[in-house]
């Protein structure tokens, strides 16, 4: 008998607390409504399906807001995601019938197949672990821990609550690169939101004067040093090695830098070699040069078919300016590796993982750039980011010629090179805007 991995007993932990699912209402637990609360549980359940049938290793918890961390190794890890399959059937059932034999018959299989004998293991939360830290911290003044209350709020939403262990130094620099596009606390109307609403701005909607200064950042480096290193690592010993050992934080140009050639090819690449979002809103970037809030917030009615040319392409409905409300038509690539397959087989957002949570998406691409070596920022000290793919994509068009206002159109600026015969000029088809994305043939 091998000895279960305690990830088993972890993820026992974390999807038998059946609190939530007994406490729903009837609509909710409806089986015929198609948004009752087994959802999430169905889409992970095919995902960890097709993850065995192919061998393992392709199902991340994390994706679906589960806080256990998998093995690293393949054979513990298909035991991982056969539990994880039988406790989203045992969570299914339990919220359609309740405690019925299926029920019982799934949880005791679950039981049986992670060894469960002594008390589970639960993750250390993020959430817990700074309410000790707090009471640690006892000589904190009303102000400062105001402000450190706040910062670690920038933490919570940047990362989630999830088990404190799994945090490492690429997720604290990921959080530094995002803070710095952070506004001012006392910039109109930026001071009134919570950081939620902040964190859904894109990084270009916020004005570069507005933005947080450098050592604001560096207090926020400060007090990830003293939460990591000082408490976690060596007065709770959660850690050998901090996530903050060697974290420097530089001051950056507040630019972006754009990507080379071989940087988009890499990166188009390791997105390709992918699934779900985590594939498609990489290759969205870099073919479009959509907005981060432009490709969270697609549906499947955002992609439709143009009559005259029978090309598809996305519909933007909505945005900051009337110029964000565009077409935008799909580069051949795109077609070609299926993305209009997976659209249409989507009952409503293309992306239900990250629609709530684009900092998903942000913290997706920096992972990227990190594994294909790609630096924090350019030898002109530019910052590579998600953002980083819209930049490149209005320099690329440009290098071949496209015209100004074309490739505005496309990207949702408002058109500037047209004076004062704008009045008389009507909004570019797609036919028109073709030439923009087919102008790109070497990525």
């Amino acid at each position: 008998m091998k000895s279960p991995h305690i990830s088993l007993k972890q993820l026992f932990a974390e999807l038998t607390d059946y609190s939530w699912a007994d406490s729903l209402r009837e609509h909710e637990r409806d089986l015929h409504n198609e948004n009752n609360a087994t959802t999430m549980f169905e889409v992970m359940g095919d995902e960890i399906r097709g993850s065995l049938k192919s061998g393992g290793g392709k199902y991340e918890p994390s994706e679906y807001g589960l806080k256990t961390l998998p093995p690293a190794e393949i054979e513990p890890r298909r035991d991982f995601e056969q539990l994880a399959l039988i406790l989203s059937e045992a969570m299914i059932e339990r919220i359609w019938n309740g405690r019925s034999e299926v029920f019982n018959d799934l949880y005791h299989k679950a039981e049986e197949l992670s060894e469960v004998g002594i008390e589970a293991v639960k993750p250390y939360l993020l959430s817990e672990a700074w309410a000790d830290f707090k009471q640690f911290k006892v000589d904190w003044t009303h102000k400062i821990a105001t402000q450190n209350n706040r910062l670690y709020e920038v933490m919570h939403e940047f990362w989630g609550d999830i088990d404190v262990t799994l945090i490492d130094k690429r997720m604290v620099k990921g959080l530094l690169s995002r803070y710095q596009d952070f506004p001012k606390g006392n910039i109109k109307p930026y001071h009134a939101m919570t950081v939620r609403e902040v964190m859904a701005f894109d990084e270009e909607d916020i004005a570069e004067y507005e933005k947080v200064s450098a050592k604001t950042v560096k207090g926020l480096l400060k007090l990830c040093q003293s939460f990591f290193s000082a408490y976690l690592t060596v007065e709770r010993d959660i850690f050998q090695t901090a996530p903050t050992a060697n974290v420097r934080y530089e001051v950056k140009s507040v630019s972006y830098a754009n990507f080379s050639d071989t940087q988009i090819r890499k990166l188009k690449e390791k997105a390709v070699s992918l699934d779900g979002w985590q594939k498609w809103a990489i290759l969205l970037a870099i073919f479009t040069g959509a907005r981060r809030g432009d490709i969270t917030g697609l549906t499947s009615e955002s992609l439709r078919l143009d009559e005259d040319t029978q090309r598809y392409y996305l519909w933007i409905k909505s945005g900051k300016t009337d110029a964000a409300t565009r077409p935008i038509p799909l580069h051949k690539d795109l077609i070609k590796l299926g993305f209009v397959e997976f659209a249409q087989e989507c009952d409503n957002y293309l992306f239900p993982e990250i629609v709530n949570n684009p900092n998903r998406l942000t913290y997706h691409a920096q992972s990227l750039m990190e594994e294909q070596d790609i630096p924090a920022s350019n030898d002109k000290g530019q910052r590579y980011t998600l953002h980083s793919f819209r930049h490149s994509f209005i320099t690329k068009v440009q290098q071949c010629g496209v015209g100004t206002s074309l490739f505005q159109t496309v990207v949702g600026h408002q058109k500037t090179e047209l004076g004062i015969s704008k009045r008389y000029t009507h909004e570019f088809d797609v036919k028109s805007l073709l030439v923009v994305v087919d102008s790109i043939k070497d990525w």
